[in-house]
């Protein structure tokens, strides 16, 4: 049988070999024993894996090669892949942040839970981190009440799979892995991983550094199908928790995150996206009367076409700067 780890780091890799140094010195830098780091190559066209693999060596890597089969499919085979006690998920373009693995085994040793819940930052190249919002976590002890407090009452988007580091027996048991053929594994996850867990600790310095608007990246290529597929997946939850109005409002509130902060398609998708939210909203008010129903609808209206005018407006405003910097740009060459 093989050494248990304590910590199983899972990396799934795809087209990412000009990203991978952020990620691989953090790794190095942490110099801790009893970690395992499992590289799930997502069947990659360029040569991810080994720059991946050849940066860290001198470390305890396990590497795994698949057809392109999605990101969940990569998480899940690299669940199964590994030893450690503990598994944490870390997104190949991102980073962990000084003494992250340090201050893990630390509250890890103290209160073997469930499930370690952490801070992240936001990190930009441009700009660097985004200072994070203070908080002091002090979650409900009913498990729905604690559910609705992490995903609602929080300041930071607690819908990513990278904030949870989870006992991988737990896991195993509870069989939480990702949802195949979706394009957002993390939310539906995310609930499940919640409402099974029986202890959740947390993890007050943030670990996690998330590179935002990456170039390339899935959110930065958001488009109208991945929009509707996941309003479908949060109208299938809707209904499932029809009766917990505070986490139904969570879950819109993640879609309406979606089209604001991602999405640029083009005129002709936008109808499909409308269509996608018209079934969505009327749950989100909790409500069977046909007036509230109506009303949402026409909310949504608005709402939807208010964003849409406003992407328009920022996308002229930026080919005006772009054009004003390119000539400038010219002048002092």
């Amino acid at each position: 049988m093989p050494t248990t780890k304590k910590l199983s780091l899972i990396i799934p890799l795809h087209n990412v070999e000009k990203h991978v140094k952020n990620a691989t010195n953090s790794i190095i830098n942490q110099s801790l024993e009893g970690l395992e780091i499992i590289l799930i190559d997502d069947g990659s066209t360029d040569n991810s894996l080994n720059a991946f693999a050849n940066s860290l060596s001198e470390l305890d890597v396990v590497t795994i090669s698949q057809p392109n089969k999605g990101l969940s499919a990569a998480r899940n085979a690299g669940i199964l892949k590994a030893t450690g006690e503990y598994l944490l998920f870390l997104d190949a373009d991102d980073f962990l942040l000084p003494s992250a693995l340090k201050n893990i085994f630390k509250m890890l040793n103290s209160n073997n839970p469930d499930v370690l819940f952490g801070r992240y930052l936001k990190w930009n190249p441009h700009t660097g981190f985004m200072k994070p919002p203070d908080y002091d976590y002090l979650p409900p002890n009913d498990n729905k009440k604690r559910t609705e407090y992490i995903l609602s009452a929080l300041p930071e988007s607690s819908w990513n799979a990278w904030r949870y580091i989870c006992k991988r027996r737990f896991i195993l048991e509870k069989e939480l892995f990702f949802e195949v053929g979706i394009l957002c594994e993390d939310v539906p996850w995310t609930l499940r991983l919640l409402e099974s867990a029986d202890t959740i600790s947390f993890l007050k310095t943030p670990f996690y550094a998330y590179y935002q608007y990456r170039p390339g990246s899935i959110l930065s290529n958001v488009n109208s199908k991945r929009l509707v597929d996941l309003n479908a997946t949060i109208l299938d939850l809707l209904n499932k928790y029809k009766s917990r109005p505070v986490l139904c409002r969570s879950l819109v509130k993640q879609s309406f995150y979606y089209i604001n902060e991602y999405c640029k398609f083009k005129k002709y998708d936008r109808i499909k996206v409308l269509e996608s939210y018209r079934e969505v909203l009327p749950l989100y008010k909790n409500s069977n009367f046909l007036l509230h129903q109506t009303v949402s609808k026409c909310q949504n209206f608005i709402l939807f076409y208010g964003l849409s005018l406003g992407m328009f407006a920022s996308k002229i405003v930026y080919k005006r700067y772009k054009s004003v910097y390119n000539n400038m740009y010219k002048a002092i060459q």
